[in-house]
């Protein structure tokens, strides 16, 4: 596995937010988002370590946490690596819980019933949003997440026609890109247009450390 950083901390975002739980961080990405705060995770100027399976799986052990979260990057680029891990770290211990954090553009070709999907749809001012693969709607479950990152009106009046469109049943998150735009607005474009089952977040690990900071 090319890892980039292994950490434990909290959760900062998501329905875990607040939880101690242990990043693995994975090397590259397949897009480039305009707003992207991991610039460090791809790229001919990251650096990364290869790790096995085995050391991978080591390492977390010994943080002890039980709730984990694979991150990139683009994680699913190293798809057939999660699934080793996932099953290595289940197999010693059934507490473990996953979440895969992925971009969006990606469909999962697996399942446990440990694992629940973070999927990213990417908006206007990311730069990205044509390679989203439009599935993820479809293949989510009501234990995946699929999060919205906004910077802009443009960004919100965009989250508001996908969500008309494409039903699903994940969680909905809403978050602001940070410095883009101010919470209150898009806790406003919620009342307006009475996003009932969509929830605004903020990333708390950007206030309780620099925004920039890696491996917090």
């Amino acid at each position: 596995m090319n890892v980039i950083e292994l950490f434990s901390s909290i959760d900062g975002e998501g329905k875990r937010q607040g939880f101690l739980t242990t990043f693995l961080r994975l090397h590259d990405c397949n897009i480039r988002c305009s707003y992207c705060d991991t610039l460090y995770s791809y790229g001919p100027e990251s650096t990364f370590e290869s790790m096995s399976v085995q050391a991978v799986a080591d390492a977390i052990e010994q943080l002890e946490n039980h709730r984990i979260t694979i991150t990139g990057g683009e994680p699913l680029l190293q798809e057939r690596a999660i699934i080793e891990l996932i099953d290595e770290l289940t197999r010693r211990n059934a507490r473990y819980d996953f979440n895969i954090e992925t971009n969006g553009t990606i469909i999962p070709r697996f399942h446990r019933d440990n694992v629940w999907f973070t999927y990213d749809y990417k908006t206007p001012s990311s730069l990205a949003e044509e390679a989203m693969n439009l599935d993820i709607f479809k293949v989510a479950t009501s234990e995946d997440i699929i999060k919205f990152v906004v910077g802009s009106m443009q960004d919100l009046d965009r989250m508001d026609e996908i969500l008309k469109t494409y039903p699903t049943e994940a969680q909905i998150f809403v978050s602001p890109v940070w410095g883009n735009i101010e919470g209150a607005t898009i806790v406003e474009y919620m009342k307006a247009h009475n996003w009932q089952n969509v929830r605004f977040q903020l990333q708390i690990h950007k206030f309780i450390w620099d925004p920039d900071a890696k491996g917090v």
